[in-house]
């Protein structure tokens, strides 16, 4: 495999709230060049603000990724108990911090060469005390659009993904997660309106780093 090193943006505060962070890590080849790119939010949940109070909080500032996560495997600071034993975590009266991958890439031409399973592991690792890793899982060209970055650095990355054209399929995304040791959350779409475009994954650091 070639040389990769990881660079991790400094985390800023994401919305109204100082307990929800975003950040973004880039992956380079020997180049200097970005060949990989993920996006995350970073939550911390506590005994006094769980992830219910949480949920309400978010959602008065608008929609949130955290919607699915939060009201679905979470109780309280911590994931639901019937995967804190599947993921290898403990869970206690502490505060807990959550990530939500919100977008994983990689360029075409560096893809199944194991540059996403390294960009995962370096983000398990970095996050060691993390409780869970969360990802929506569906084809960036629903979320991600060029033209609406920030900085001419990564709407010249998210150009060179040719979105529409390359974009892994579902199922290819679901294998993806399943393989690195991702849980899917099963959804019952019943209560909805329609069903949801992407489907729901989580793991933890410890898992990833077992796999």
């Amino acid at each position: 495999m070639m040389n990769l090193t990881t660079e991790f943006s400094k985390a800023e505060i994401k919305s109204a709230f100082d307990w929800q962070l975003m950040q973004e890590i880039n992956v380079k080849n020997d180049d200097g060049q970005v060949i990989a790119k993920a996006e995350i939010d970073i939550i911390t949940l506590n005994k006094h603000r769980g992830a219910d109070e949480s949920y309400e909080l978010l959602a008065q500032e608008g929609e949130t990724d955290w919607e699915v996560p939060l009201n679905v495997y979470f109780k309280k600071q911590n994931i639901a108990a019937d995967l804190v034993e599947k993921l290898q975590v403990k869970t206690d009266a502490k505060a807990k911090n959550h990530i939500l991958i919100e977008a994983i890439s990689v360029l075409p031409e560096f893809r199944k060469q194991g540059v996403a399973k390294f960009l995962l592991n370096e983000i398990a690792q970095h996050y060691t005390k993390a409780q869970s890793i969360s990802v929506l899982s569906m084809s960036m060209h629903l979320f991600v659009d060029a033209d609406d970055c920030e900085t001419q650095e990564n709407k010249a990355y998210y150009q060179a993904l040719n979105l529409a054209e390359t974009d892994n399929n579902q199922e290819a995304l679901s294998n993806f997660f399943t393989q690195s040791g991702f849980i899917n959350i099963a959804i019952d779409d019943s209560a909805l309106e329609e069903p949801l475009p992407f489907k729901v994954f989580v793991t933890s650091p410890a898992t990833i780093n077992n796999d």
